[in-house]
């Protein structure tokens, strides 16, 4: 019984260490080196305080470039006008535009790794008379897009995954700062 409120305990730890990886990513070949000097972050989100977290934390990790939240300069634009939203950005001198969306959320369960018959055995074996024990991990997806609007077309595009974030606040730091590290590798962004 005690081995089992130790696993629990560290069920329970790993469950608050949110980690977030690109998973996939993609970049115009001919866009290399565009160094876009001043991107506008649009987060597509129905709540707006997410809206506003999420873009201040993004345009917040693009250094090197003027990136700004696109609610501050979009004012009460409707995000659903591509035409009024495009005008708007190109009259202020906007080069690109990010867009970050929330792509889904999934519950996956993890297999938990022993090194041994009786580190496995000791876990695995009173799981036979509570099956309610089980490792599960959310993962939430994220697809984030960079285009230039001079151009008007993508050139960068990625998908993230956060494992077990601990808030909104958190994962979209994490989030932000893969996607921001990923564009600037490729000099998409001055």
């Amino acid at each position: 019984m005690k081995t089992r409120a130790v696993l629990l305990g560290i069920a329970v730890a790993m469950a608050g260490c949110a980690s977030t990886e690109m998973n996939s990513t993609w970049t115009d070949p001919s866009a290399k080196g565009a160094s876009l000097s001043k991107v506008a972050v649009i987060c597509l989100a129905k709540d707006p305080g997410l809206r506003r977290m999420a873009e201040d934390t993004a345009a917040s990790q693009l250094v090197g470039a003027q990136a700004v939240p696109s609610y501050q300069v979009l004012g009460d634009t409707d995000l659903k006008d591509r035409d009024a939203v495009k005008a708007k950005l190109k009259d202020q001198g906007f080069q690109g535009v990010l867009f970050m969306r929330l792509a889904g959320v999934t519950e996956r369960i993890s297999p938990m790794q022993y090194g041994s018959f009786d580190g496995y055995y000791d876990y695995a074996a009173p799981a036979l008379y509570d099956p309610a024990f089980v490792q599960t991990d959310t993962v939430v997806h994220v697809v984030s897009s960079l285009y230039s609007l001079q151009d008007d077309k993508l050139i960068w595009s990625g998908v993230s995954q956060t494992f077990d974030p601990a808030s909104a606040r958190s994962f979209m730091t994490d989030v932000s700062k893969a996607v921001a590290k990923s564009i600037q590798k490729d000099r998409l962004v001055l």
